[in-house]
């Protein structure tokens, strides 16, 4: 099934950007909320960048199986950063964000190319992305109201959903090429995404986790 040799051949480079120091101290609650607000400041023109092209190319074939408005997060990622005090563009971003909006761009030529960024962040965001979302929960004492990002309650069944997406994968009626170029540039995503994360984790600031945690669980109860 071509939905198991994409998983196995993007593993190497999945398994890097999940096991990145910067998201593996994320999920052990020993940053900052800020670190977390920088990660929704960079991937807030991603994902902009991103939804424009499905819209533009939603009536390609391929892109037509697959393109579900339920999926979007960027109104989302700009509403919970309103909810921290902060708005798109409030800080310098590092140079691999416009990486990464230029590889969408470039991607957008190619609707298999193009697919591979849907399926490689939405599928994260509903896989992974609920164990980040647990955990800056339970670490960070974030409330849901900041995590919209995270919430995909409206597909229902989120298990059931990934199922289904990789189902329509195999069903793709796509050359041995276009298959190539789609695992191809899923890879490119993952190696995109962990040197966002090791960028991100070389901007950690000193400690101070208690006294941030304090005044920003003070600033979302106002």
């Amino acid at each position: 099934m071509f939905a198991t040799q994409v998983r196995e051949a993007t593993r190497q480079a999945h398994d890097a950007a999940e096991n990145a120091p910067f998201i593996e101290q994320l999920m052990q609650g020993s940053l900052q909320v800020r670190h977390y607000v920088d990660l929704l400041l960079a991937l807030e023109p991603v994902y902009r960048a991103m939804e424009e092209e499905f819209r533009i190319h939603a009536m390609e074939s391929s892109i037509a199986l697959f393109d579900h408005r339920k999926l979007d997060r960027h109104s989302r990622i700009v509403h919970d950063l309103e909810g921290f005090g902060q708005r798109p563009g409030s800080r310098p971003l590092p140079p691999v964000v416009d990486d990464y909006v230029k590889a969408i761009s470039e991607a957008s030529a190619s609707p298999q190319r193009l697919l591979a960024h849907h399926y490689t962040r939405y599928l994260g965001d509903l896989a992974g992305g609920q164990a980040i979302a647990a955990r800056l929960r339970q670490h960070y004492g974030l409330d849901a109201k900041v995590l919209t990002f995270y919430n995909f309650a409206d597909l229902g069944d989120l298990v059931h959903y990934r199922r289904r997406y990789r189902d329509l994968l195999n069903l793709v009626p796509w050359s041995a090429q276009e298959r190539k170029e789609f695992v191809g540039e899923s890879q490119k995503v993952f190696a995109l995404n962990c040197a966002l994360f090791t960028t991100l984790g070389d901007r950690q600031g000193p400690p101070g986790v208690t006294s941030f945690l304090a005044h920003e669980r003070a600033h979302l109860r106002r």
